[in-house]
């Protein structure tokens, strides 16, 4: 009897309860956004009928809908196991938390149990948010709320997939494998979290030594970044080179610094002292070369007098068969531009300097 009425509420609701679901993602994004945590993904999901009625059946005690507090499910997936903790303080926080249907599994794991678990909340609004108008529809309804790391939930798919749900349904053969890869990857978490930390202290020595002693930085796709956004001989290239080509220099993205990599790797430039050394020597070379409106395609982000550096250099090679292994190494152009791209280097070999 208590099946049908339930089942009858979740039917009359659906609709409330989806987007409930989906207003629920979106205010998560933002809470996120503001704080600056940039999760692998947000994603939200409305209990299907089967398995509720599943459920009902299967407990026995439910009455109303209302006593079941997983109708609507979210999952945050972070990229580090700390950043659950941080999320976990936004939520309890931003919203009203049920603290008896909620757990941090992490706590009760036993040290010879294997299982990589997470933290699950059931939450509502809190009273403040839940009187505003966009929200006032969704007035008591509590929902699930689920933190896990990118590796965590690895593990969760995979042993869901496996299909043992408690410890004492495996094979004792296999409990102990089990136990040493979820070791494993706890130990992988934590060294993801280790070398993030390090390239972040990586990248603010960078920004120091880049001025103070250049030729003590290493050429990598860190160091590039900070060189392009801070050195003032690019900077006042680059403008010289917007204005003669009546072009926007565009905002650096690490990606369009990767692409730097390919040609000083080719030319064999390992410090950053050592390139903006041919950077200098270069500077008429390179004016000289944005005058010439047959320039190939060239990214028109910070950086760009590097690009025209790049091809003074290989035009000074003055030999058709060296220009076009830089280019094909390179990967500069397409493949059927080449010959043309080829011709055009070996035309102005003579008017570098």
């Amino acid at each position: 009897m208590n099946n049908s009425k339930i089942l009858y509420e979740y039917d009359k609701n659906i609709r409330l309860y989806k987007e409930h679901a989906q207003s629920m993602e979106v205010l998560l994004s933002a809470l996120l956004t503001a704080a600056n945590i940039k999760p692998h993904s947000i994603s939200s999901r409305l209990k299907e009928r089967e398995s509720l009625s599943l459920k009902i059946e299967k407990k026995n005690k439910y009455v109303d809908l209302s006593e079941i507090t997983d109708i609507v499910g979210l999952r945050i997936i972070t990229n580090y196991s700390d950043e659950v903790d941080d999320i976990a303080k936004i939520i309890e926080r931003e919203f009203s938390v049920d603290l008896t249907n909620s757990i941090d599994k992490r706590t009760v794991l036993d040290p010879d149990r294997f299982g990589y678990l997470s933290i699950h909340y059931v939450v509502s609004l809190s009273q403040a948010r839940e009187e505003l108008v966009e929200y006032k529809r969704f007035k008591h309804i509590r929902f699930e709320v689920q933190v896990r790391s990118i590796l965590q939930h690895t593990w969760a798919e995979i042993e869901h997939d496996i299909g043992y749900k408690t410890k004492v349904e495996i094979p004792k053969s296999i409990r102990r494998e089990f136990s040493r890869l979820a070791g494993l990857l706890e130990i992988a978490d934590d060294q993801f979290i280790q070398i993030r930390d390090t390239l972040m202290s990586y990248e603010k020595q960078v920004q120091s030594e880049i001025v103070t002693a250049p030729e003590l930085v290493d050429i990598d796709a860190i160091s590039i970044y900070e060189l392009l956004n801070t050195n003032a001989l690019i900077q006042e290239l680059d403008s010289r080179i917007a204005q003669q080509l009546n072009i926007e220099i565009k905002e650096l993205s690490r990606d369009h610094t990767a692409v730097h990599m390919r040609y000083l790797e080719y030319f064999h430039f390992k410090s950053i002292s050592k390139l903006i050394e041919a950077l200098s020597k270069n500077i008429d070379n390179i004016l000289i070369r944005a005058t010439d409106l047959q320039a190939f395609d060239v990214i028109e982000s910070r950086g760009i007098c590097l690009f025209f550096l790049y091809q003074v250099l290989a035009s000074k090679y003055n030999n058709d068969k060296k220009i076009r292994r830089f280019l094909d190494r390179t990967m500069t152009g397409t493949e059927d531009s080449r010959d043309e791209i080829c011709q055009y280097l070996l035309s102005i070999s003579p008017k570098m300097i």
